[in-house]
């Protein structure tokens, strides 16, 4: 009896083990399928089981029909559409409300990019949200546009720029750097932008200790992200900065039927743009239907 009382436990404490190093090698795994209808078009999203809380999240708000008669209510092409939103609501307001429940505490994994076809939760910004936490209803599709790798690391550098320029300043104010203040002037007022630019890049190797003293990172694509983004496209700028949950797995066809609606102010599309409905399908259920899109 006290053997097969051990082996038992030590079995499932096994099972759970392979299970989680499985999900850290593939947190893009999918079991979980959902149908989305909309007035422009149906698509099914996969779930990915890497992020399990934001998983049953939407799971949960799509058995309680939640996103039924919600809105589309943002469309930019090429980037990004976003959904959910109530009519006669505002996104500020509901990404806001401190309700119980409200928000999801975020699972940002570098494994999960906004490559083309993505699905992500909304969230308020860092100065009101700085845990990162998802909210738990607005939800985006990525389309984006496949790009170099050249555009990938201008794009790098434009997301460091603010940073490096503040850390400059100071370090350009301190004594005994007025000559550096005074060069870069000279460079800028002459015309000279290979002089300026070889010097600018020195001052930003002088002031990186600084920024890992100060434990900030500065933002950089993988092999990976610049990979995925040259063969498949997406909105790399998001990575880091939002939830990836799942994706489109059929019906991809839809972000190219979003990016050609008539849009106003803020990307709002003229016309309302409903969600109908979401339904789970099971794994048996979805090849089926997958055949149909």
């Amino acid at each position: 009896m006290f053997r097969r009382f051990f082996v038992i436990p030590v079995a499932l404490i096994a099972v759970s083990i392979i299970s989680s190093c499985s999900l850290l090698n593939n947190p893009a795994k999918i079991k979980t399928y959902v149908e989305v209808k909309t007035t422009e078009g149906s698509f099914i999203l996969g779930l990915y089981e890497g992020t399990p809380l934001h998983k049953d999240n939407f799971i949960k708000n799509s058995n309680e029909n939640v996103y039924d008669s919600t809105l589309i209510y943002s469309t930019i092409p090429n980037s990004i559409h976003k959904f959910g939103l109530k009519p006669g609501k505002k996104e500020e307001h509901l990404l806001n409300r401190t309700k119980d429940g409200s928000k999801i505490n975020q699972e940002i994994n570098p494994q999960l990019m906004n490559k083309t076809g993505a699905v992500g939760m909304l969230r308020a910004n860092n100065d009101k949200n700085p845990e990162m936490q998802s909210d738990n209803y607005l939800f985006y599709l990525v389309e984006g546009i496949k790009t170099d790798e050249k555009l990938l690391k201008t794009l790098e550098a434009k997301r460091n720029a603010p940073i490096i320029a503040d850390y400059i300043t100071v370090f350009l104010s301190e004594p005994g750097h007025q000559h550096y203040d005074d060069s870069l002037r000279l460079y800028k007022s002459t015309g000279n932008k290979d002089n300026y630019r070889e010097l600018y890049i020195q001052l930003t190797d002088s002031i990186k200790p600084r920024l890992t003293e100060d434990g900030i990172e500065l933002f950089s694509l993988s092999k990976k992200q610049i990979s995925t983004y040259t063969e498949f496209g997406g909105v790399p700028i998001y990575d880091g900065q939002y939830t990836i949950f799942g994706e489109i797995v059929a019906g991809i066809d839809i972000l190219e039927n979003l990016s050609s609606i008539k849009t106003g102010l803020y990307n709002k599309p003229v016309n309302y743009i409903y969600i109908l409905s979401t339904r789970i399908i099971p794994k048996k259920e979805f090849k089926q239907v997958k055949k149909t899109y």
